[in-house]
């Protein structure tokens, strides 16, 4: 004797008598709108990092060459240098270094306000921190366009 037919029902049957998945679709249809009304969605804001003009009146004449502005930034010391301009260290362990770094910015950008790109080069140990803030004082200072330029640990 088959064990089967001492059940009196077969394998189909069972599942078709006690299967019912209604409940569990309503609950999907409950969850599903709730899942997606509490997600967070997260804005994804992008920093333009390019050194080229946008507008063609800023191109650079052929007569002139570019002053390549570049703040350096070193493991205690910035360094502010361009093509036409002296060399400048500030000292990151004074009282107020970043006032240091916006005045001898604001100098250069007074000097040469046709200019509005800066280079920020940083060693390959440099924080992240440190890029920002260094970012923040050159936008402070007049200076929007940043380009990041990252220098080898040998210098």
């Amino acid at each position: 004797m088959n064990g089967r037919r001492s059940m009196g029902r077969s394998f189909r049957e069972l599942v078709e008598n006690d299967l019912d998945i209604m409940p569990l679709m309503n609950l999907f249809v409950a969850l599903i709108p709730m899942l997606l009304i509490s997600a967070v969605f997260i804005n994804v804001t992008v920093i333009d990092m390019d050194g080229a003009a946008a507008d063609p009146e800023a191109a650079v004449r052929p007569d002139e060459t570019p002053l390549n502005l570049a703040v350096t930034i070193a493991a205690d010391t910035w360094t502010v240098e361009g093509h036409r301009l002296a060399r400048s260290v500030i000292a990151r362990t004074g009282d107020d270094p970043a006032a240091a770094l916006t005045a001898a910015l604001a100098s250069v950008v007074a000097d040469h306000p046709d200019n509005r790109d800066v280079m920020i080069v940083a060693q390959a140990g440099t924080r992240y921190d440190d890029i920002i803030a260094v970012m923040d004082i050159t936008r402070a200072a007049g200076l929007p366009s940043a380009s990041l330029l990252g220098a080898d640990g040998g210098n």
